[in-house]
């Protein structure tokens, strides 16, 4: 069984496995999960994310998007996508 690494440098990730290797550029910026209780009774959790980098060039996303949120629970990592228009049009025939 091999190892798989991971390195950081800057915005930079590497990762390298027996397998493959490949060089992944990646926007971050620190951020707060947040609980709000609504008058109804109802819990929403809000993600802020910093305007630095919503106004990256790179960031791929925009007011309206649909995405989808997957939660790796044991890596503790959240994983957020565009939901692509085509797959959506598909989905609904």
């Amino acid at each position: 069984m091999g190892i798989n690494l991971y390195i950081k440098i800057g915005s930079i990730f590497i990762y390298q496995s027996p397998f493959l290797s490949f060089w992944v550029f990646m926007l971050q910026a620190r951020s707060y999960i947040r609980k709000k209780i609504h008058v109804s009774g109802n819990e929403y959790y809000y993600i802020h994310i910093p305007s630095k980098l919503a106004h990256d060039s790179q960031f791929p996303f925009k007011d309206g998007d649909e995405l989808r949120i997957a939660v790796d629970v044991s890596r503790s990592r959240m994983i957020i996508e565009k939901i692509d228009s085509k797959k959506k049009q598909k989905n609904k025939k």
